[in-house]
């Protein structure tokens, strides 16, 4: 029983590091259509900030279950959690830095 029970929790970690690459995709575009087609020339890249920060933190994550699949738990917990959540911490920060200055640009333009 016990055997069975590593083995579907391997397969978990295995899909769930799977998904987390494919998300990653999703900000990764973003990030790339953010900073081919939008007008960065005014410093108003806050899109492009967040995107990046985002697909940062869901590649993370993905890194942090394929090492954690392959046995490393010191390095998954001790290391990539977190770094993981000083990223998460990182894209609040500048997702309320992003609502401020652009509150802030509104009120000026009134």
């Amino acid at each position: 029983m016990i055997v069975t029970s590593i083995s579907v929790q391997n397969e978990i970690l295995v899909i769930q590091s799977m998904i987390y690459f494919i998300a990653a995709a999703i900000p990764i575009y973003l990030a790339f259509i953010a900073k081919t087609k939008m007008d960065n020339s005014h410093g108003n890249n806050h899109f492009k900030r967040l995107t990046v920060v985002l697909a940062s933190f869901v590649l993370m994550q993905g890194i942090y279950h394929v090492v954690n699949y392959f046995g490393y738990k010191v390095l998954a917990k001790g290391v990539l959690e977190p770094l993981s959540f000083s990223i998460l911490i990182l894209f609040g920060s500048f997702y309320i830095i992003s609502r401020v200055s652009t509150k802030a640009e509104t009120l000026r333009t009134k």
